[in-house]
């Protein structure tokens, strides 16, 4: 019995090298590195405030949660002078992250669509899947919510028994409920792992057979079916190149920063002791940390740049496998210089 997990690793690493060093082009290397940051979500959040005053008074003190006394936790929150400020920065932050799920969704299909044709166009492709996106988004939140949905009927109890007595002592049902929860996380864990294992798998047959996600979706349940094996072969053959890959490009992206993290540490203690003479310590700070902001920057793009192979690598090695495990699906692939 051919495995075809381990079949696909040597086509995905030919096409891996003809797609990024067949000409080398740095231009084509930055686009894909965007795409696969982008692919891979994220979200952010800050926000600039005043601190309270708490030596004056007019703010109480800040609320703290003691499991063995309650001391009016629920109270302090519902009773917080900041609390609208406080819940339109979470809103704020919790449509960031919609958006960049959002996005991340687009970007799925983008970097197939990219690898495959070996042909980066970050615009067009984007715009032509964003519908496609914008389903698979949708099927995202509905897992998500349905995932929140577990976690917090496994929580309730614990929930129910702070909102009734918020003065009990709960140090023994948070032990003996912190295991269950556990338990719980681990199998939502487990799940969202195989889901998304199918979901991936199904982007480009979605893409190719020209059909919606949840009908791919249903050919990739189908497919398991019948051939459930080679599916838990595949599983543990990506989790050992994950691992592997993850600790050696690690190791080389700790290499690669370090020569210019080094750099501009010098640059800047230079120009930290050149300004010392010159101007007051608040504005050299200021232009210290604008460069710091620059240079952090810097290193991320770099960061993302050295690892991104490895992404490249794994996507050619999860569309191989699916050519060799669905032949019914017709993936697009650009032709290798052995196959002429």
């Amino acid at each position: 019995m051919n495995w075809f997990v381990v079949d696909a690793a040597g086509e995905a690493f030919k096409r891996t090298r003809s797609c990024l060093l067949e000409p080398f082009e740095l231009k084509k290397w930055l686009k894909l590195a965007i795409i696969v940051a982008l692919a891979g979500g994220g979200s952010s959040s800050g926000y600039n405030g005043s601190i309270p005053n708490t030596e004056t008074g007019d703010f109480p003190q800040l609320p703290f949660f003691d499991p063995a006394k309650g001391n009016g936790f629920l109270e302090q929150i519902t009773t917080m002078p900041d609390l609208p400020a406080l819940i339109a920065i979470i809103g704020a932050i919790a449509l960031l992250i919609l958006i960049f799920w959002y996005i991340s969704s687009v970007m799925d299909f983008v970097l197939v669509e990219s690898v495959t044709k070996n042909d980066v166009r970050l615009r067009e492709y984007a715009k032509k899947y964003m519908r496609m996106g914008l389903n698979l988004f949708i099927i995202r939140i509905v897992l998500a919510i349905g995932f929140f949905a577990i976690f917090a009927m496994a929580a309730l109890p614990m929930i129910v028994q702070i909102i009734s007595d918020p003065t009990g002592n709960f140090w023994p049902m948070l032990i003996a409920g912190g295991l269950s929860l556990i338990a719980v996380i681990l199998m939502i864990s487990v799940f969202s792992s195989i889901i998304n294992s199918f979901i991936h798998l199904c982007i480009p047959i979605a893409m190719y057979d020209q059909i919606g996600i949840i009908e791919a979706l249903e050919k990739v349940v189908a497919t398991f079916r019948q051939d459930w094996k080679q599916i838990t072969g595949y599983w543990l053959g990506r989790f050992l190149l994950w691992t592997g890959g993850r600790v050696v490009f690690s190791i080389l992206a700790l290499i690669v920063l370090l020569i210019p993290g080094l750099i501009f540490l010098l640059i800047d203690g230079i120009i930290y002791f050149a300004l010392s003479e010159m101007l007051q310590q608040r504005v050299i700070w200021m232009v210290v940390t604008s460069l710091a902001i620059i240079e952090i920057i810097v290193l991320a793009l770099l960061s993302i740049v050295t690892i991104m192979p490895l992404h490249i690598f794994m996507k050619y090695h999860m569309l191989v496998f699916l050519k060799k495990w669905r032949p019914a699906t017709t993936i697009p692939f650009f032709e290798l210089e052995d196959e002429n």
